[in-house]
């Protein structure tokens, strides 16, 4: 009784989140690559698309470059969750639930920020994830969603996770914003383009404005898992 008793302590305390400099990082990067993308949705209606999908991108790209040699620059629970399901470069259960709740926490002081600093005009197309498509036709989001990260998380794979055989090696990071933009331009008019669970976590805590939220995170922790586990 008490060998199963301790057993299940032990399991349990080694998925305890933990504080890290890794963990740090992600929280870090996360609250700039959310302030980022959010910023440049806001502007989108002005200024097209484009910006929308461009500053999602060079965003994340920046703040990959800047987080990848501390955590891996992972800055979203899609590519997280693909991490741990493959234990790619021994990534453990509680290195995951460390990273997804740092993500999670940076993303939403990261929109909540953004909100306090944009003028009201700036706001007045509220920044979330949220499409065409997204109140009629919730497969057609979820099938655009899955796809768009599943490409994303395989993008992150080929260039960052299998070092062995990568050839971006230092443009890796770029490699991986350009695919967030790509995403945006593809899927962003139908969709809002989150192709992250915090790209839709976080501007929907800030504006209390949770329609699909679940949707979303769904399909996109699905096409993160999926790409790991097919790369694999």
């Amino acid at each position: 009784g008490r060998g199963g008793g301790t057993e299940a302590g032990m399991d349990l305390s080694s998925m305890r989140p933990s504080f890290t400099p890794a963990v740090s990082a992600e929280l870090i990067g996360s609250f700039f690559s959310q302030f980022f993308a959010g910023a440049s949705a806001a502007t989108a209606s002005e200024n097209g698309l484009g910006a929308a999908a461009l500053g999602y991108g060079l965003g994340m790209a920046v703040m990959v470059y800047g987080a990848a040699h501390i955590s891996g620059g992972h800055l979203n629970p899609a590519v997280t969750a693909g991490y741990m399901c493959v234990s790619a470069h021994g990534f453990t259960v509680q290195e995951g639930l460390s990273y997804i709740l740092s993500q999670c926490i940076g993303g939403v002081l990261g929109s909540w920020v953004l909100i306090t600093i944009l003028p009201p005009q700036a706001l007045k197309h509220p920044f979330v994830t949220l499409g065409s498509l997204s109140d009629h036709s919730w497969w057609r989001v979820a099938a655009l969603e899955f796809f768009c990260t599943f490409i994303l998380v395989l993008v992150v794979f080929v260039t960052m996770v299998d070092r062995k055989r990568a050839i971006a090696s230092n443009a890796a990071p770029l490699a991986v914003g350009m695919s967030y933009a790509l995403g945006v331009f593809a899927i962003g008019p139908f969709t809002g383009g989150s192709l992250n669970p915090v790209r839709t976590l976080a501007p929907a805590v800030a504006f209390l404005d949770f329609r699909g939220v679940w949707l979303y995170c769904t399909a996109t922790f699905g096409g993160g898992i999926a790409a790991a586990l097919v790369y694999r």
